[in-house]
């Protein structure tokens, strides 16, 4: 029984099974996904399936799903007057729309999985993405994990998460911590958003600065989806 953390899988369904295969997981395990499992690559739909139907697979939230809810669950509601096209069609949905759909972030190939789906599928998997939490604790041995997409600077243990009131929803979402200050508190965060060529890892590997870990090695980029083991801290590569 092993407790995994990956991250930013970006629809890249046939390597996380290979990386599954790789760990072994089974049905005593626990999987954490911290976030983006949807946009760029190709099976975004097939991730978000594949976990739903596993009660270990634990969810945390991305930007990239937060991004993707703002448009498909508008969506979702039948527009049954001119007057519910109006409400839906704002300046701040265009300006979603845009920010997912038509640039760089991918959402068109979500979108596209989206639409070949019944609109009870669409719903199903809408529902469970909501349930996505912002971050998890995790006490592994005598190691207490904070699992999360990533963090604002100003965020460097469990109780600076607890006052999650005093933070924006963009502190977990799409700020970077100062990857090369100082990370020597009881918590050790594990954390994706970041691809870790960008840090100076050109083989695509696990940051590691103290206490701050970096999972996400830009599997979708043409770098590696990275799993690490809680109980160890070993690392694995697909």
């Amino acid at each position: 029984m092993a407790t995994y953390a990956v991250s930013d899988i970006h629809g890249c369904y046939d390597e996380l099974l290979k990386l599954m295969e790789l760990i072994r997981f089974s049905d005593e395990d626990t999987l954490y996904v911290i976030g983006d499992c949807v946009d760029r690559g190709p099976k975004p739909v097939e991730v978000l399936k594949w976990m739903m139907s596993r009660p270990n697979v634990i969810p945390i939230v991305g930007n990239h799903e937060n991004m993707m809810m703002r448009v498909l669950l508008p969506g979702l509601k039948e527009a049954d007057s001119e007057e519910s096209i109006e409400k839906t069609l704002t300046m701040d949905f265009l300006t979603d729309v845009n920010l997912w759909y038509l640039s760089d972030n991918g959402g068109r190939i979500t979108a596209e999985c989206f639409r070949k789906l019944t609109k009870y599928e669409r719903e199903e998997l809408l529902e469970y993405v909501q349930e996505f939490s912002l971050y998890e604790e995790v006490t592994v041995g005598d190691r207490r994990f904070v699992l999360v997409h990533t963090i604002g600077d100003d965020i460097r243990s469990l109780s600076d998460l607890e006052n999650v009131d005093i933070y924006d929803l963009n502190d977990f979402l799409i700020a970077r911590p100062d990857f090369e200050g100082k990370w020597d508190g009881e918590d050790i965060f594990v954390i994706g958003h970041t691809p870790t060529w960008f840090l100076g890892k050109k083989d695509n590997s696990v940051f590691r600065n103290g206490n701050l870990i970096d999972i996400d090695c830009g599997c979708v980029m043409g770098g590696r989806l990275a799993a690490l083991c809680l109980e160890t801290l070993e690392e694995f590569y697909v």
